[in-house]
Parts: structure tokens; C-alpha cells; sequence
């Protein structure tokens, strides 16, 4: 069996590719640029400074959240409705949700009538 080298403490300043696996036990910051081709575990805190980019998905097994404070826009609104699509695409592209019926739901605008209305889809 080949032993894995163990480091305390690693730095990168420019960009690091991983062809494997890159398993974190503590907290991860990336300043510049990560490349994973395998697959990465973090358990605990992943900080990115920029904008992470997924060709498939993101997936969290409990919350996706936005921490800057929404402004509203400028002029006045409008009452809308939600709009559920009870079936579907089931790669509907938009925010993947599980319900507390324990079914998955994908939240994403549909302009089809020409107003920007939320809609839902149980996929």
C-alpha cells in the first residue's frame, strides 16, 4: 500500500490541479484558481473569493445560501403568481429544492407569457 504524504499546512499563490481526490479536514480558501478533475471533500468551510463554475451541479445535503443583503429595485412592483408545473423536464436547469414531502423541486423563472413569473417543478 503506498502511503499518501500528510501535510499541516499547504499554500498555493497561483493555481492548483488536482487529478484525484482532494479530501479537506478543516477549512479551505482559495485566493486564486482550484482545478479538480476527480472529486473534492471539505468538512468543514469552503471560502471562495470569486465565482465557482460547475458543469454538472452543485450539490449541498442542507442549505445553498446568499449572505448579501437583496436591495430592491427602483419603481414600483407588481403582485405575480407562482407558477407549479406538476411534471417536467427532468433536467430542468434552476435552484434544486427538497420539499417536506421529501420530493426534489426546481425553482426557476418562466417568462413564456412575457412576465417574469417564479415557477416550481417537481422533478
Amino acid at each position: 500500500m503506498i502511503e499518501l504524504p500528510t501535510f499541516d499546512s499547504i499554500q498555493v499563490t497561483g493555481s492548483a490541479t488536482v487529478q484525484q481526490d482532494l479530501q479537506v479536514g478543516g477549512n479551505e480558501t482559495i485566493a486564486q484558481s482550484l482545478n479538480v478533475n476527480g472529486s473534492e471533500t471539505v468538512n468543514n468551510h469552503l471560502a471562495v473569493g470569486g465565482t465557482i463554475t460547475s458543469g454538472q451541479g452543485v450539490n449541498t445535503l442542507f442549505r445553498l445560501g446568499v449572505w448579501s443583503q437583496p436591495t430592491l429595485p427602483g419603481g414600483t412592483s407588481s403582485v405575480q403568481q407562482v407558477i407549479f408545473y406538476p411534471t417536467g423536464s427532468s433536467n430542468q436547469p434552476g435552484l434544486l429544492l427538497q420539499g417536506t414531502d421529501g420530493l426534489n423541486y426546481v425553482l426557476f423563472i418562466d417568462v413564456s407569457s412575457g412576465t417574469a413569473n417564479l415557477a416550481i417543478q417537481r422533478v
